[in-house]
């Protein structure tokens, strides 16, 4: 009899190790596609919606602010390529190293920029997912 408790309680801790597993999981996947579509926004001149998608609605005004000077700028961004990201489900944060290529008109010389994004997840009743909390860089 005693055998057969320890083999329950065995099962019953392998079944919630994995159950961490698979949602740990589940979270650094959101957090790829989070990150990729982010970054793909930026790319294709789509930094208004990029904020409205991806940023805390109390951080958004300032996000609009540089997004507006970048645009009036006429800052360009031609390729990103993400160098490294690291994601922690368990405390809710990742943060990800993008290079951006670009060029400001009337300019043609294209320049490059590493941009650390910062990341939490939120879980609330309006919204569950990635965010971006960190601004965007310069383009000087």
């Amino acid at each position: 009899m005693k055998q057969y408790y320890r083999f329950m309680t065995m099962l019953c801790l392998l079944m919630l190790c994995s159950c961490a597993t698979i949602r740990n999981s589940n979270s650094r996947d959101s957090f790829e596609k989070s990150m990729k579509g982010y970054n793909k926004m930026l790319r294709w001149q789509e930094v208004e919606n990029a904020g409205m998608q991806y940023f805390d609605p109390k951080e958004r005004d300032a996000f609009m602010k540089t997004a507006a000077s970048i645009r009036k700028r006429g800052v360009s961004i031609t390729d990103y390529r993400i160098l490294t990201s690291e994601c922690l489900p368990e405390k809710g944060t990742a943060e990800s190293m993008v290079e951006f290529d670009y060029y400001t008109l009337p300019s043609n010389r294209v320049r490059s920029l590493t941009y650390t994004q910062k990341w939490i997840f939120i879980d609330t009743d309006e919204k569950k997912g990635w965010q971006v909390n960190s601004t965007l860089p310069a383009f000087d």
